[in-house]
């Protein structure tokens, strides 16, 4: 952290040594145009200063703050759907690596979510498996409409779409874990001091401002306001794969004609409870996982571009400066 910290230190004391540097040579040079527009610099490079410490402020003493804060709501949201958690437990079920942020747990939330599916596919899969083989009989190996395969259909269709399913919205999980990664690398070691030294300076300050927003928006806002939407909606993930799975044939040794007809009778008599523990996994697996994915990160993304529009003012910029000034560095 404090590699970041003293990087900005520097740009700001940059930006004040060179504002101080004009003034020195527009009074050397009696310019009172220079010394004007220095001075204008000079309160420029005090609000730099001011919003480093803000920033700063905000991203190790604010962030733990805030960490607390939403944890204890987390706790206390578990509670309310009949799940006791402690702060020890919770701190198991989201484990990160170094010191908490916000970002982290937001990660450590998402990746709970994509390990619980991960669950989901293979217990689905493997309690699914004696139904496709046994869907795989013609009527002309068994001689009866009675024992064909035919009537697993529903046990296997359900199956194939959970599969589908969960497997889809792991990767897109998997994706925002992977661009929640990329912010967390870059945005504080890299694209915050960049945004303080490109606003230290007249060409490039609408940018550098845009920059800022952004870091400020992606890094602390779009996470907060993510674990703050599941909150509210009171939708925190819960993994849907049951404790107890239908206890099936072992699928070993299907070459023998009797172990693949008995493999068959027993998926057929374990139909109806199969497929009632597919439909569980449905209801209380993959319906909180469609809520936290389709709907509440567009919630949060929502919040943080809105963050981000009305921010850019405040730090000193509009678009039609941005534009400006890169044509003026041009």
């Amino acid at each position: 952290m404090m590699d970041w910290v003293m990087l900005t230190m520097l740009v700001v004391l940059l930006s004040f040594s060179l504002s101080a540097l004009m003034i020195a040579l527009s009074r050397v040079f009696s310019s009172k145009g220079l010394e004007q527009w220095a001075k204008g610099e000079m309160v420029f490079a005090v609000s730099t200063f001011l919003l480093a410490v803000f920033f700063i402020g905000l991203f190790t003493a604010g962030e733990e703050i805030t960490v607390s804060a939403m944890k204890a709501v987390m706790i206390e949201n578990y509670k309310h759907q009949g799940i006791r958690v402690t702060s020890d437990q919770f701190d198991a079920m989201f484990p990160v690596h170094g010191d908490m942020t916000i970002l982290k747990l937001t990660q450590a939330y998402m990746g709970n979510t994509y390990g619980c599916l991960r669950s989901i596919t293979k217990a689905t899969y493997a309690i699914s498996a004696p139904f496709f083989l046994g869907e795989s009989f013609a009527k002309d190996f068994f001689m009866a409409d009675a024992l064909s395969g035919w009537g697993l259909k529903p046990v296997t269709q359900t199956a194939m779409n959970i599969m589908n399913y969960a497997v889809f919205t792991a990767l897109l999980y998997r994706i925002f874990q992977h661009i929640l990664e990329f912010i967390a690398a870059t945005a504080l070691p890299l694209f915050f001091p960049l945004g303080i030294l490109m606003r230290a300076f007249p060409p490039t300050r609408g940018s550098g401002a845009y920059v800022l927003a952004f870091v400020a928006g992606f890094y602390f806002v779009f996470p907060l306001a993510y674990l703050m939407v599941v909150n509210l909606s009171l939708n925190p993930f819960v993994c849907g794969v049951p404790e107890n799975l239908p206890n099936l044939p072992n699928m070993c040794n299907t070459s023998d004609p009797g172990k693949v007809e008995s493999i068959f009778l027993a998926a057929s008599a374990k139909a109806g409870e199969v497929l009632s523990t597919l439909n569980m996994i449905m209801e209380r697996g993959l319906t909180g996982v469609f809520m936290n994915l389709l709907c509440l990160p567009f919630l949060a993304m929502v919040i943080t571009m809105s963050f981000i529009l009305s921010s850019t003012n405040l730090l000193g910029t509009n678009l039609p400066e941005v534009g400006r000034g890169f044509v003026k560095l041009i």
